[in-house]
């Protein structure tokens, strides 16, 4: 059996060295400045097992759709697909009825275009999505940010600052209510202990199934 290669080692100030396999199933090592390579090597043939099985496990998932912008190729909002319509009248702006439709005017800019009028679209929804969310439980953010993030869906800060990236807005609503849900929980245990995974199931008793789905396709949640 060939060695596991390596992708990337990053270093920084960290205190303990992190195995990540990337959504494109590549194995990076973050790690503390000071670790030398031949202890990385030996911790990477010792965890050998656990890398081949998650690698297996992210190669397996749907591929990030390769996009061409053309008429006719579908996007998702909301977990439904849309054909995308490329048409030739005067409408200034994008609109999402039976089908996605842009200006054909846009040219070469519509994958910015199109990336801006998600953004926006995830603002309304999310604001909603959080608003009902935070009936149930409980907890209300200061201040709801939407983010480009690429790694992670959502975060909490110590502050009350809910962040969401706009890319959920592609996910179906129980999809995006389970990350609002998971990010509101950290405004009790701003940890990922036990008592916050209970505070989870409280809120939201299938919230596993949720979370399985979201890791499954998060890389068809693109544009």
């Amino acid at each position: 059996m060939e060695p596991i290669k390596i992708d990337t080692i990053i270093r920084s100030r960290r205190k303990t060295i992190a195995l990540v396999i990337t959504p494109d199933a590549k194995l990076v090592v973050r790690a503390p400045l000071r670790t030398s390579e031949h202890y990385i090597e030996n911790l990477v043939r010792e965890k050998s097992a656990w890398i081949r099985r998650k690698i297996a496990e992210v190669s397996r998932k749907p591929a990030a759709p390769k996009k061409k912008f053309i008429d006719g190729e579908e996007f998702l909002f909301l977990g439904d697909r849309y054909p995308l319509s490329v048409r030739d009248d005067t409408a200034p702006v994008i609109e999402l009825k039976d089908r996605l439709y842009v200006p054909r005017r846009s040219g070469p800019e519509i994958e910015t275009l199109l990336s801006r009028w998600y953004r926006k679209e995830a603002g309304k929804v999310f604001s909603g999505r959080v608003g009902a969310c935070s009936k149930l439980t409980g907890c209300t953010p200061k201040t709801l940010r939407i983010s480009s993030a690429q790694q992670r869906w959502g975060s909490c800060s110590t502050t009350g600052t809910v962040s969401l990236s706009w890319r959920l807005v592609l996910a179906p609503p129980g999809i995006i209510d389970y990350v609002i849900v998971h990010e509101l929980a950290h405004m009790l245990h701003h940890n990922h202990s036990k008592k916050f995974w209970d505070q989870v199931r409280a809120f939201m008793p299938d919230y596993e199934q949720r979370k399985a789905w979201l890791k499954f396709h998060e890389k068809t949640l693109v544009i």
